[in-house]
């Protein structure tokens, strides 16, 4: 059934409008002004958020792949955002993140490389610009 098994996703919030976590996690990536498939945190209270993908056993990465929406609006991509994988019962920031681009671009892919780690789940925890919230259309994980 849609949205059972691993991975699996969640987050801090989501937009009850349909921005579901699942739905960042779905194979698809579109960048159309009213896709159906993505996750949003618009609505947001919080100046964070974060967004998790749970493997569901321990797997061995070294790049992520944020595809971040913007809809030149209420979502737009974040001011800044981080790796954490869950280590030792705990969230730990990924040590060497290296990001590209540098600054976080909307409607295209945001790859995050760094140092093999195995992990059994991660997330990424966006800062929000003051006005807008973040949005992710799909996400990835990668072993090179």
């Amino acid at each position: 059934l849609r949205g059972e098994g691993f991975p699996k996703a969640s987050a801090s919030f989501h937009d009850v409008f349909g921005g579901l976590p699942r739905l960042a996690n779905d194979g698809k990536t579109v960048y159309r002004p009213t896709p159906v498939n993505r996750w949003t945190s618009y609505g947001s209270p919080n100046a964070t958020d974060w967004l998790e993908v749970d493997f569901g056993e321990p797997k061995e990465i070294s790049r992520i792949e944020l595809c971040l929406y913007d809809d030149h609006g209420g979502v737009q991509p974040p001011a800044s955002y981080t790796i954490e994988a869950w280590a030792d019962s705990g969230w730990h920031e990924v040590a060497g993140q290296v990001k590209t681009p540098a600054r976080p671009a909307g409607s295209s892919v945001n790859t995050v490389t760094f140092p093999k780690l195995t992990t059994p789940k991660f997330r990424v925890i966006f800062t929000h610009q003051d006005k807008a919230r973040s949005g992710v259309t799909e996400i990835l994980a990668w072993k090179e």
